[in-house]
């Protein structure tokens, strides 16, 4: 099943989308999700990269106080790691099939528009991909996107374990079977988009 789904897209892994961030998580506050850069209250460093994207920029769920954890940014793309990410997705925007941006934590497989009720045009065609993943992730282990602009047919989020017991502090034991499930998911909804191609 790999070798197909290998043979049939080119796969562009991003593991760490915010690495500033990251490197700060393990040496400073375990919790940190901002970027690090500079802002205008020298106290308040960074904004929430999941805000901090283009489309619809600060349109809900979003703050625009610097101090805030999900604060947006002074503007769109402000921040170099959405910035290069846009701009490598833009630039193979005719090519890309699927969009998959995993986060945790919730154990949900997200469809697009998270700031509005309304739906996608491709809505059903999404949930029928939806439900071929998720029919597979939740029993691996019996536990329970974004578009860019881009125009992606096919752009999921994941928010993958736990649903909060643990929350962001994940216990090591459960790190392989959250990649299992994911995997056993992302593998499931990749060969049945295979048969689009």
């Amino acid at each position: 099943d790999t070798t197909r789904i290998l043979d049939t897209f080119d796969v562009y892994a991003l593991p760490v989308a915010n690495p500033d961030g990251y490197e700060y998580t393990h040496t400073f506050n375990r919790l940190w999700r901002k970027t690090r850069s500079t802002s205008s209250s020298f106290f308040c460093r960074g904004a929430d990269p999941n805000r901090n994207f283009g489309f619809k920029w600060s349109s809900g769920g979003s703050s625009s106080k610097p101090c805030s954890e999900v604060y947006a940014g002074s503007k769109a793309f402000s921040e170099p790691e959405t910035k290069a990410i846009a701009n490598f997705i833009y630039a193979r925007r005719k090519e890309i099939m699927v969009y998959i941006t995993f986060h945790s934590y919730s154990q949900l497989w997200l469809t697009p528009w998270g700031y509005t009720p309304l739906r996608p045009a491709n809505y059903l065609e999404l949930v029928s991909q939806h439900i071929c993943a998720t029919r597979v992730v939740f029993p691996v282990h019996l536990v329970h996107a974004q578009n860019l602009s881009a125009q992606i047919p096919y752009s999921y989020t994941v928010e993958l374990r736990d649903t909060g017991r643990h929350g962001f502090t994940l216990p090591r034991d459960q790190i392989v079977p959250t990649g299992e499930e994911t995997w056993a998911g992302i593998k499931a909804l990749l060969l049945e988009l295979a048969k689009k191609v």
